[in-house]
């Protein structure tokens, strides 16, 4: 017993190697944070290339006419973009008469009403993170949705 009690009151005055025990213990929590950041990185990353995706379809519907065939293949056009199957693109069209939303695109306003036409491009996708177990620790599934949404007025 008292042999003991030597070895614990010799290790309580060592100080060598206390920072390597330190950074042992610390090692997998700078672990899961580095894993943690780079996978919000490439999240943050995945939305921004769907986000331009939709606002560069809204350019293109906003840069002809609403009769031209550019118009007419928003959802091909944004599906191509964002790198998505064309089930994952939603594209709307609306007619506001006086800021109130009339359910025919290509119905009219009466006399004196402004006029406002508007399409609405809407991506859905999912990323899944390259250290999925991160999400699966915390009780999430594998995958994270992610949608981009841009809206221009045409007319």
């Amino acid at each position: 017993m008292r042999a003991i009690a030597r070895l614990a009151t010799r290790l309580s005055t060592q100080r060598h190697g206390t920072s390597t025990i330190e950074l042992a213990l610390l090692s997998p929590i700078l672990a899961v944070v580095v894993a943690g950041s780079v996978d919000c990185a490439r999240l943050i990353s995945a939305k921004l290339a769907l986000q331009q995706a939709a606002e560069r379809t809204a350019e293109l519907a906003s840069s002809g006419s609403i009769a031209s065939a550019a118009f007419t293949s928003l959802q091909a056009e944004a599906a191509t973009a964002a790198n998505v199957p064309s089930s994952s693109v939603t594209v709307s069209y609306w007619l506001e008469c006086d800021a109130t939303r009339q359910s025919a695109f290509d119905g009219t306003c009466t006399s004196g009403q402004q006029v406002g036409r508007y399409a609405s491009i809407a991506i859905t996708s999912s990323y899944t993170p390259t250290f999925s177990w991160l999400l699966h620790a915390i009780g999430q599934s594998g995958s994270i949705p992610v949608t981009a949404n841009a809206s221009v007025r045409v007319q």
